[in-house]
């Protein structure tokens, strides 16, 4: 195995530990990628929440991996924040809680501020946590069901978020929902913006999430190629989202209460 391989196994044996057979993990970013060797490793481990003991033992095992086969650690987002997720902070990720949604049903994305209270913030884990479920990513172990739900479940969030960025454009291709994820209005892309490069897999994804507003009747298709939103019933969507997603968020606030020992989730 090469050694990012040897990596990823230490991080499954981790999730036994950590989050058992209730819960699982995944490597996404670069390392999933392939893309460098000379990045940290990004894990995701998703179940139970974990109480504040708990949680800083998983931050130094997480650390001593990164350690032992020479990753660099990077903690511009700190470990406390990115390296865990409930099932509550998984269903308000998915409802949209990372951006902000209006009275009329219209998503904004807050500009990116690359400062510790931002970036530890509630909402921008939230869209942390859908890049992670929507990337190219790894599964390193656990429950293989809950994981393949919470795919799926991302990829018509992230579809929907797509809808929202494309504004007023009825008529869309793949190629063109790809792009408003890539790049924002004011030029931001990559990281600067939603995390997401162009490419194949994006558009994977985008298939995937489109097909499941069309049994909705959300979007529609005769081809394929391109593809009709109707947008009052995307609105109605994300309207019935913003009312549901108090709930998933208090929720959250609830379990990161617990994990951070009573730092209020925000």
């Amino acid at each position: 195995m090469s050694d990012i391989d040897d990596a990823f196994s230490d991080a499954g044996r981790l999730r036994a530990e950590f989050v058992g057979a209730n819960g699982y993990v995944l490597a996404y970013g670069s390392h999933a990628t392939m893309a460098t060797r000379g990045s940290d490793l990004d894990l995701l481990f998703v179940g139970p929440p974990l109480h504040p003991h708990q949680l800083d033992r998983l931050v130094r095992a997480v650390t001593a991996l990164h350690n032992d086969h020479q990753l660099r650690l990077d903690t511009e987002v700190a470990h406390e924040v990115k390296l865990h997720a409930c099932p509550a902070q998984i269903n308000a990720a998915l409802a949209l809680g990372g951006f902000t949604l209006d009275a009329a049903g219209d998503l904004h994305v807050p500009p990116l501020v690359v400062a510790p209270w931002f970036l530890n913030s509630a909402p921008f884990k939230l869209r942390l946590i859908l890049n992670a479920l929507t990337t190219t990513h790894v599964f390193l172990g656990g429950d293989i069901n809950l994981y393949r739900r919470h795919c799926a479940r991302a990829d018509r969030t992230l579809a929907l978020v797509a809808l929202s960025l494309l504004d007023l454009a009825a008529t869309f291709t793949v190629a063109e929902a790809a792009a408003v994820l890539v790049t924002a209005a004011d030029g931001a892309a990559g990281e600067d913006f939603l995390g997401y490069s162009p490419g194949p897999a994006l558009c994977s994804t985008l298939h995937r999430g489109l097909a499941h507003l069309i049994t909705e009747q959300v979007v529609s298709t005769t081809d394929g190629v391109c593809f009709h939103q109707y947008r009052a019933r995307h609105r109605a969507v994300v309207t019935r989202l913003r009312r549901y997603r108090r709930e998933t968020i208090d929720q959250a606030w609830d379990s990161e209460h617990l994990e951070q020992g009573g730092c209020r989730f925000e």
